[in-house]
């Protein structure tokens, strides 16, 4: 299970707050600049990766700062799996 949540400049401080929660930190987690995959760039995209009780908790720590979900979290969940391929590769590469 999974959530993308999509964060405006005005809110990233929230970010750390959140993901450092006990049980949100121990699943996978992405934060990554929106124009970094090639969407806006005020925008921060957060995806919360693992268990269904840790992306629920996520989405109402989010919602109560105003936070959404992010309209095109297939799109940006397949960008960041694109960038994490890409640098696994390139990782195999150097060490072969």
């Amino acid at each position: 299970m999974y959530e993308v949540f999509e964060v405006v400049s005005e809110k990233k401080a929230v970010i750390g707050d959140i993901l450092g929660d006990d049980l949100i930190s121990r699943q996978n987690t992405d934060v990554k600049e929106g124009d970094s995959l090639g969407f806006k760039e005020d925008l921060t995209y957060v995806m919360v990766e693992g268990e269904e009780e840790a992306v629920e908790k996520a989405r109402e720590l989010f919602e109560e700062e105003g936070i959404d979900i992010a309209d095109n979290k297939e799109e940006v969940r397949e960008k960041i799996k694109e960038e994490e391929e890409a640098a696994a590769h390139g990782v195999g590469t150097v060490f072969g």
